[in-house]
């Protein structure tokens, strides 16, 4: 696996150096340095930038190469990752106020996350090793996240991994304590959706759990984030456009309410 890392040397930005350091060094991946410098800014000083996120890498990643490109910091890790055939992007998460106070997802993370080629991780919280993961079942029968995981990124079930597989079930009329809730159309389809990622994961994962969780669908997925998740994983939706992905409001929601980094699959 190969792994594209942006950074602009500001806090947020080594929170992502630091996530996909430790990733490469679990996986044995080869790990790319990126900074996209502004016209007129010297060479040399994105070079020294470089140098100094390598410095905080583990002392144990094999490959590490370093890159620097010149314009606009979302179109040029968008351009890097569809040139160089990277199986992740890594960027930081910087939040931005607006005149209402509703965070939003800062730019250039929300537009390498819409435009890049492969699966985005955003960086941000607690930052460690990736041992508990929550993957987020979004519910699309043609094409189930735990699939599309395991086809997208299948060097990450040769970690020690163990994964609990969240379902939201939102538009249910009955009270989840009601006997009736049970055999209810919309939980055995739930059940069942989460029966096969199941199956699916424990063909390369032996610790998989599944959880149900009723009412909206953001707050039960940032309720269950707070135990302890090293990485949530949630699913993106095919969009307009050019290699274009839908960000629609619960995706964007969790990327800027996870208490741990979100990777985003296609």
């Amino acid at each position: 696996m190969h792994i594209l890392v942006a950074t602009g040397g500001a806090e947020h930005s080594q929170k992502a150096v630091t996530f996909a350091g430790l990733l490469a060094r679990d996986t044995n991946a080869a790990l790319t340095l990126l900074t996209v410098r502004k016209p007129g800014i010297p060479e040399a000083s994105a070079r020294a930038l470089l140098e100094e996120a390598r410095r905080t890498l583990p002392h144990d990643i094999a490959n590490v190469q370093m890159r620097i490109r010149e314009g606009h910091p979302a179109e040029e890790i968008v351009f890097e990752c569809e040139e160089g055939g990277y199986e992740m992007v890594v960027v930081g998460e910087r939040q931005h106020h607006t005149l209402r106070t509703r965070f939003l997802l800062g730019s250039t993370a929300h537009r390498v996350v819409e435009h890049a080629p492969c699966p985005v991780v955003v960086a941000k919280g607690r930052i460690a090793s990736v041992r508990r993961m929550l993957l987020c079942e979004g519910g699309r029968a043609d094409a189930p996240l735990a699939q599309r995981f395991m086809q997208q990124l299948p060097e990450l079930t040769t970690l020690p991994l163990e994964i609990t597989v969240l379902h939201v079930i939102s538009q249910l009329s009955l009270a989840p304590q009601d006997p009736a809730v049970e055999a209810s159309e919309t939980v055995q389809m739930a059940r069942h959706i989460l029966a096969n990622d199941i199956r699916l994961l424990e063909q390369r994962c032996a610790s998989v759990h599944e959880r149900l969780r009723y009412g909206l669908v953001v707050e039960e997925i940032i309720t269950e984030a707070q135990w302890d998740y090293d990485m949530l994983v949630v699913g993106a939706h095919p969009g307009s456009g050019w290699r274009r992905i839908l960000l629609d409001d619960i995706t964007h929601d969790v990327l800027v309410k996870a208490p741990a980094p979100v990777l985003v699959v296609r």
